[in-house]
């Protein structure tokens, strides 16, 4: 951990509420916890394309969008609050983040629009078939990102 506390000053971890991105945001906030001056932004990107509605085929209309954006926007916010609570780190240490859009596109605009040098990444958690046919967006980040990424695998043996 001593080395990449010297190394890394602007981190950016995407959050989907999977278990893999979840154990990305813990390691990215032990990294600012243990980095002098580093920030954190975390980014929660919505695809419109994937959120299923009523079955295929039946359009978000723009109050459903509007719903959508309210309550990701409202978990950013209290999930920052808890962060913020249960973790020693500076407020203007960390940053949340709600994007729209192809979270593969969008992880790597917003990485080069905000400078982040480090990415971390979570695990997929997509079956076979799923990776197959959509890839992950894990290896995507790690095939196409211009700054280091650092894939966090879940622990084999959950102590909780």
């Amino acid at each position: 951990m001593d080395e990449m506390a010297h190394k890394y000053a602007h981190i950016l971890v995407a959050v989907d509420g999977s278990d893999g991105a979840e154990v990305a945001l813990n390691k990215a906030i032990e990294s600012v916890k243990h980095s002098q001056g580093a920030t954190l932004d975390i980014l929660r990107v919505l695809d419109l394309n994937s959120l299923e509605y009523g079955g295929a085929g039946i359009a978000l209309d723009g109050e459903r969008i509007y719903k959508i954006e309210q309550a990701n926007e409202d978990y950013m916010l209290k999930l920052k609050e808890r962060l913020l609570k249960d973790n020693e780190i500076e407020h203007d240490a960390l940053r949340v983040h709600l994007r729209f859009g192809n979270p593969k596109i969008v992880i790597l605009d917003f990485q080069k629009e905000y400078q982040n040098d480090l990415i971390i990444v979570g695990s997929t958690g997509k079956n076979f078939i799923e990776r197959l046919v959509v890839g992950s967006v894990a290896s995507y980040i790690i095939r196409n990102a211009n700054c280091d990424v650092l894939m966090a695998r879940t622990a084999v043996n959950k102590s909780k």
